[in-house]
């Protein structure tokens, strides 16, 4: 079993809502807490992960930085975590 994780690991959020750190656990929908200009940006690359698929061009291939849609705003992290 494996979960889909979305951390903000750059930047600075231009309406104030999310800070570095902020870390999403995504289960179904728009994760509360995240707004959804920084959901559009990472829901394509979810959803990857979330069917099995890998970015084969990544160092590692189940993990991936996205920048938000604002050119002023965030980096967040998309990884596909494996449950031991």
């Amino acid at each position: 079993m494996s979960k889909i994780v979305v951390t903000v690991v750059d930047g600075e959020c231009q309406g104030g809502i999310h800070h570095i750190g902020d870390r999403f656990e995504i289960v179904s929908g728009t994760p509360q807490g995240m707004c959804l200009g920084a959901w559009g940006a990472v829901f394509p690359y979810v959803m990857v992960l979330d069917m099995d698929g890998q970015f084969s061009w990544e160092e590692v291939p189940t993990k991936i930085q996205i920048h938000c849609a604002d050119p002023k705003g965030i980096t967040l992290e998309v990884e596909r975590i494996e449950d031991s």
